[in-house]
């Protein structure tokens, strides 16, 4: 049965849901935004009106990203994207049908990180020069970093009054604007205390923000600029291949795990909202105790012939 609804309303409709209803990231929202607006231009030049569509016409529209040649993974999110709409439209009796019901999602390989290690970690955090002001702040951002697991969006949006030096606690606002509260060790109490007594003052300007972390010009960091900084201290050490901004996270949960952490513990730590997402690293711990065993052990392996058969 042919909608009354315009795509327009449709997606000011949607969007104005996933904002309120599920209470997503801006970052997801505008994912969406943008994954939708690509989809509906699909279908206009393709003549279909997109609340009229059928599962055939939606799985050609799959197809065709494949041949893009993009990642299984950026396919499945816009599929997800698509559930997410037509099941809201059918809710709402937009639309008549779910036309993305029959269609189910491929189970993805999850591509374990590779973590640095706790030397690795330890030579990066020495590279800043904290004795000029940019270095001192570089110095607070990866103490601060590596110490509680925060994902580059949550070091962005810190502010100062969320820094409690006498509790060791830092506020975050994570995913979905939830809070938490993380601790922190000496180090990144030292090194945060040092640059809010020298460096913030000299970087702050008249109209800068109450963000705790500023740039050269006072403002805000941007993703891209905490990238750059990371990225210039891993050069440093010959780390730049191996290390993105959520390594720095991985790394953390890591060693927190291997040091005996409890999962659950961890979950809460980096703000996961299933203890699913927080198991990723207990494979990782499993990796590292595999590769410990088989380098250490007398028994691991045979050293003569490093076979299982018996010699005769």
């Amino acid at each position: 049965m042919p909608t009354s609804a315009s795509p327009q309303t449709a997606r000011e409709l949607f969007l104005s849901h996933i904002g309120a209803d599920l209470n997503l990231a801006e970052s997801t929202k505008n994912t969406y935004d943008r994954d939708l607006l690509e989809f509906f231009n699909w279908c206009k030049a393709s003549r279909i009106h997109p609340l009229e569509i059928g599962t055939s016409e939606i799985e050609s529209y799959l197809v065709g990203q494949r041949y893009r040649r993009l990642s299984p993974a950026t396919i499945a999110k816009k599929l997800s994207m698509l559930k997410h709409f037509y099941s809201f439209m059918d809710s709402e009796s937009i639309i008549s049908s779910d036309p993305c019901a029959p269609i189910y999602a491929p189970k993805l390989m999850r591509r374990i990180p590779k973590p640095l290690t706790p030397k690795q970690m330890a030579k990066l955090l020495t590279q800043p020069n904290h004795e000029t002001r940019l270095g001192l702040r570089d110095k607070a951002i990866l103490e601060l970093w590596y110490a509680c697991g925060m994902r580059i969006a949550e070091i962005q949006d810190l502010r100062v009054d969320d820094f409690f030096a006498e509790q060791m606690m830092i506020r975050v606002v994570g995913k979905g604007d939830k809070q938490r509260y993380v601790p922190f060790g000496q180090p990144a109490l030292r090194w945060v205390t040092e640059y809010l007594n020298i460096s913030r003052p000299q970087l702050a300007k008249l109209e800068s923000s109450s963000h705790l972390f500023l740039n050269i010009r006072g403002q805000r960091f941007s993703r891209m600029g905490l990238w750059k900084t990371l990225r210039k201290y891993a050069e440093k050490c010959g780390l730049a291949k191996e290390l993105t901004p959520h390594i720095i996270r991985h790394s953390c949960a890591t060693h927190l795990l291997e040091a005996g952490a409890d999962i659950r513990v961890v979950m809460e730590f980096l703000g996961h909202a299933d203890i699913s997402t927080t198991q990723i690293y207990t494979h990782l711990d499993d990796l590292h105790r595999r590769s410990e065993y088989l380098e250490f052990h007398p028994r691991a392996v045979d050293r003569n012939d490093r076979s299982d058969s018996v010699q005769k």
